[in-house]
């Protein structure tokens, strides 16, 4: 490991690290082992805030980001920790809703330096580790933190948290998690603490046993958002069965249940963390979204991001599309390796034209793997452009891979310069 005296120094380093997203699970390490003697070595600084542990296929992000926002308008000072980020490494620490610093970033990697050369951390664990430092550092009242892969032996597991939550349960990522949905649901699982609450979103039966199962091992108390029979309609979601609406700025029907854990959640941790009605309506009317998560790219145009890339998020996103009115509807599609199957391919068929633009890295899909299942045009650095301007007035939906996201924000801010 080179020294470090500067940002440009941690980014170089950064980026000689194999990196999920252009390498796949040869650059993950599942196992415990590692991240637990770097975190011995800065003083365990997970063990110094109270936290929240959000696992889950889909859902888990927006979850996050749900809970920060309820917990800041309350007024505690929170710490959030999600992954990948988008744009800047720094998206993945926030305090209070704002990304650290590159400062924080330095003084972070200066102290660990000599660590990291006796104990080598993959990206993600290395990630892991800033996060908790830094929400030692800023004294966080609670720390909402996001798994990577998984759960029983995603680094993030070194935590007790308060509360664990399981959003969902689908096939994503089955060569390291298992094949079936009870394999999978073991393993995300894994966060689950002895005698601390866990909070489940929309499960399959088979998936939720499992949990069930593992949940009275652990004598925690499991706390079913179906309870409260979230229900969306026309940007309202209801609890039902708490008799509450709240007017969204969601376009997303699946958001309600983000919406039913976040309200279950803050509910189970009430005495700990008092919020009132009028905060949680508050916080979740004023929520702007979720970068990537359906977002509307441009104010005047039906443009989307959306970074469905499994078929339990493709299907959510289709729902939507198929709720929007549009002459033509058009999909610019970019994807991981894995996800290229022919079921993910085949959801496909109601867009009127698909493009499809090919990502670096050995991770990621070829137009020639797509073409074998689904009918493409390419689009890239030179036709985007031309493309973008063909489509001025039509639906377009950019999705299959939040690593996609960049690249279509650039295009986008381009294209908007020249205009």
């Amino acid at each position: 490991m080179p020294g470090i005296n500067t940002i440009t120094d941690v980014w170089n380093y950064l980026n000689s690290i194999p990196i999920f997203s252009k390498v796949g699970d040869k650059a993950s390490n599942f196992g415990l082992e590692n991240i637990t003697r770097f975190c011995q070595q800065i003083g365990n600084p997970q063990d110094s805030f109270k936290s929240i542990h959000v696992a889950g296929t889909n859902g888990k992000g927006s979850t996050c980001y749900l809970l920060e926002s309820v917990y800041k308008q309350a007024g505690y000072k929170t710490g959030m920790f999600t992954s990948p980020h988008l744009l800047r490494y720094n998206e993945r620490v926030r305090i209070s809703g704002l990304e650290i610093s590159d400062n924080q970033i330095l003084e972070f990697f200066q102290k660990a330096e000599a660590i990291l050369k006796e104990i080598p951390l993959t990206y993600f664990e290395i990630s892991t580790a800033l996060a908790f430092w830094c929400f030692v550092q800023e004294r966080v009242d609670i720390a909402i933190i996001e798994t990577g892969l998984g759960g029983r032996l995603d680094s993030t597991n070194i935590i007790t948290p308060e509360l664990s939550v399981i959003t969902s349960i689908g096939r994503d990522h089955q060569q390291i998690l298992g094949n079936t949905l009870a394999e999978i649901a073991s393993e995300k699982a894994g966060i689950i603490k002895q005698e601390k609450p866990l909070v489940v979103g929309n499960l399959d039966t088979e998936s939720l046993n499992v949990i069930e199962n593992k949940a009275k091992e652990s004598n925690s108390k499991l706390i079913n958002s179906n309870e409260l029979t979230p229900f969306f309609e026309n940007g309202k979601v209801h609890l039902k069965n708490e008799h509450l609406s709240f007017k969204t700025n969601f376009i997303e029907p699946i958001n309600a249940w983000n919406v039913a854990m976040c309200y279950a959640t803050t509910s189970a941790l009430q005495d700990m963390f008092p919020i009132s009605e009028s905060d949680i309506k508050n916080a979740l009317e004023s929520f702007k979204g979720v970068p990537a998560r359906f977002e509307k790219l441009l104010s005047d145009k039906q443009w989307y991001f959306s970074g469905s890339h499994n078929e339990q998020a493709i299907d959510a996103m289709l729902e939507v599309v198929s709720n929007l009115k549009a002459s033509q509807k058009i999909l610019i599609l970019s994807l991981m390796k894995d996800k290229a199957t022919p079921e993910v391919l085949s959801k496909f068929s109601v867009f009127d034209a698909i493009y499809y633009y090919e990502q670096e890295g050995e991770r990621a899909a070829k137009k020639v793997d797509i073409e074998k299942y689904v009918t493409v045009k390419n689009i890239d650095e030179f036709n985007y452009e031309m493309i973008f301007k063909e489509f001025d007035t039509e639906l377009v939906i950019c999705a299959g891979s939040f690593y996609f996201y960049p690249t279509i924000k650039r295009w986008l801010n381009n294209n908007v310069d020249k205009s």
